[in-house]
C-alpha cells in the first residue's frame, strides 16, 4: 500500500537531489526501518494473525512508530489473502462502530445492531468457507470506551464451530494497556495472545535510522550527517521517530537556505528550535529554515518578509534569477507574511491567474501578483500527505470518496482526479499544494481576505 509523498515542496527536494522526501509525515511502511527485535515481533504478530489465534495488541507512545508498524503488518498479511478493515474512527461507539466495521468489509448496514451483527457474521463465515481470514483492525484503540471494547470481545466471538472468523488487532497509546487493566473487560484482555511494545530509537539505532531514510530518498551519501548532529539529534527528539522526521525535515530545509550538504550540531538546533523540541533556555531568533529554503528553492528574493532577528532590520539577499515579484517596503504583502509567519514557517506558492477569485476571499493567506500569476503565502490546514484528512475534505465536495480509511485507493485516487479535472489541474500532479489550497477553499467556504 502506498501513499502520495506531498510532505515537502518538491522544489526543495530537487535542490537537494533527492527523489522525495527522506523524512515524511505519514507513515511510510514501503521503507520501512526495521531492527532486530522489531522484525521479529512482526514475524510474530503475522503469524498469530493467520493462525486465528487472539487478539493482537500494539502500544506505544505517540511518534513511536505503531502506525508504521500497523501498515507494515497489514501488508504482510493481505499478501498472504486475507481481508483488512482498517478503522481510524473510534470516536464511533458501540452500535454505530459495528455498523462501521460492517461497512468497512462491504457489509451493508442498517440502524439495527442484531441485523447488522448477524449480516457480518454471514460474511465473516463465507470468507471462512474460501479460506480467506478476516482482519479488523482498530487504531488509536485508547479512546474506545469499556462497552465498544466488550462488542469487539463478542466479535471475538463469532465462530465456524472450529475455529474464530475475526482476527482483531488493537493498537494504541500505552494508556490502553491500563484500560484493558480493568476489572469489568478482564475477558478480553485474557485473549490477548501478544502484546508488542513500540520502544524510542537508541543512540545507534537511531543514526542508522536517519542514513537509512536518507539512502532511500536517493541521497547516496552526498549529505552527510556528523557525528555531533547525530547525538544532538537523539537528545533532542529521545529516540522519538516522528520528531526525528520533523527534525531532520527543517534540517533538510536549512541545508538548502545554507547551499550546503552537511548537516551539523547547530542546524540541528535550529530545526528543533523551530518544531518546538528545544528546551527554552536554549531557543534563539533565528531565520524559519522552512521558508528560507522554499525562497531559495524557487528564486524568490522575498527574504526579507520571512526573517526576524534581534535587531529590527530585514536580512537582505542577493537578487534571484527568476524573481518575478517586487515588494516595497512596508506593502501589505510584507504586513500579511509577518502577522501568518508568527505562526511558523510560511508555504509559498505561485498561482495561475484563473484561481485568483477562487482564494481572494480567504483570511489565512497573503496574496501578491507575480508575474502573470499569484504568489500565496499560507499555513497549509494539513500536510497533503495525511491522506485521511484529504479523504474528509473530499467527501464534503461529493460523497463518492469511499471509506474514510487513510489509504490512497482506487476511490480516493478517483474522486482527487475528478476535483482536478474540474479547476484545470493535470491528475498526473498527485495531491500537489495547489490541490489542497483549492480543495480546503471549497469546502470551508470564502473569508475576508487580505490586502
Amino acid at each position: 500500500m502506498s501513499t502520495p509523498d506531498a510532505a515537502a515542496p518538491r522544489a526543495y527536494l530537487q535542490r537537494l537531489g533527492l527523489e522525495r522526501s527522506p523524512f515524511p509525515t505519514t507513515p511510510d511502511a514501503e521503507n520501512y526501518f526495521s531492527t532486530g527485535p522489531i522484525e521479529g515481533e512482526l514475524a510474530e504478530a503475522v503469524h498469530c494473525v493467520l493462525a486465528r489465534k487472539g487478539f493482537v495488541l500494539l502500544t506505544g507512545d505517540v511518534g513511536t512508530g505503531k502506525s508504521t508498524f500497523l501498515r507494515k503488518l497489514l501488508d504482510e498479511v493481505e499478501d498472504r489473502g486475507a481481508i483488512v478493515s482498517l478503522l481510524f474512527n473510534t470516536f464511533l461507539q458501540g452500535p454505530d462502530l459495528l455498523a462501521a466495521i460492517c461497512r468497512d468489509f462491504g457489509v451493508k448496514a442498517g440502524t439495527d445492531a442484531a441485523a447488522n451483527l448477524d449480516a457480518l457474521n454471514r460474511f465473516l463465515l463465507r470468507c471462512w468457507h474460501d479460506g480467506r481470514t478476516c482482519v479488523l483492525v482498530i487504531d488509536d484503540a485508547q479512546n474506545l470506551d469499556v462497552a465498544s471494547l466488550e462488542l469487539l470481545r463478542l466479535l471475538s466471538n463469532l465462530e465456524s464451530g472450529q475455529e474464530k472468523l475475526l482476527q482483531i488487532v488493537l493498537a494504541g497509546q500505552t494508556e490502553l494497556v491500563a484500560t484493558l487493566a480493568g476489572h469489568g473487560i478482564r475477558q478480553l484482555a485474557s485473549r490477548i495472545v501478544k502484546h508488542i511494545r513500540m520502544h524510542p530509537l537508541d543512540a545507534g539505532d537511531c543514526a542508522r535510522y536517519v542514513e537509512f531514510r536518507l539512502a532511500g530518498a536517493g541521497a547516496a551519501g552526498r549529505i552527510r550527517v556528523e557525528p555531533q548532529a547525530h547525538a544532538l539529534l537523539h537528545r533532542l527528539s529521545a529516540g522519538n521517530p516522528r520528531r526525528v522526521h520533523l527534525v531532520m525535515d527543517r534540517c533538510l530545509y536549512g541545508l538548502v537556505a545554507q547551499d550546503s550538504s552537511r548537516v551539523d550540531a547547530g542546524l540541528v538546533r535550529a530545526a528543533a528550535a523551530e518544531t518546538g523540541f528545544l528546551p527554552a533556555r536554549l531557543r534563539h531568533r533565528h531565520w524559519p529554515l522552512a521558508a528560507a529554503a522554499l525562497v531559495v528553492a524557487t528564486g524568490l528574493a522575498t527574504a526579507a518578509t520571512f526573517a526576524w532577528r534581534s535587531d529590527p532590520q530585514p536580512v537582505a539577499t542577493a537578487e534571484a534569477p527568476i524573481a518575478t515579484m517586487h515588494v516595497p517596503a512596508e506593502s501589505p504583502w510584507q504586513a500579511c507574511t509577518q502577522q501568518l509567519a508568527g505562526d511558523g514557517p510560511l508555504q509559498l506558492l505561485q498561482v495561475p491567474a484563473r484561481h485568483h477569485d477562487t482564494i481572494a476571499g480567504r483570511s489565512d493567506l497573503c496574496l501578491q501578483r507575480a508575474g502573470s500569476g499569484w504568489m500565496v503565502a499560507w499555513h497549509p490546514p494539513f500536510d497533503a500527505g495525511d491522506v485521511r484528512r484529504l479523504q474528509l475534505y473530499l467527501l464534503a465536495r461529493d460523497g463518492s470518496v469511499g471509506a474514510i480509511d487513510g489509504r490512497f485507493g482506487p476511490r480516493t485516487r478517483a474522486a482527487l482526479a475528478r476535483f482536478q479535472v474540474d479547476h484545470g489541474i493535470d491528475p498526473a500532479a498527485g495531491s500537489d499544494a495547489l490541490t489542497l489550497l483549492l480543495l480546503t477553499t471549497k469546502t470551508t467556504g470564502t473569508r475576508d481576505g487580505h490586502g
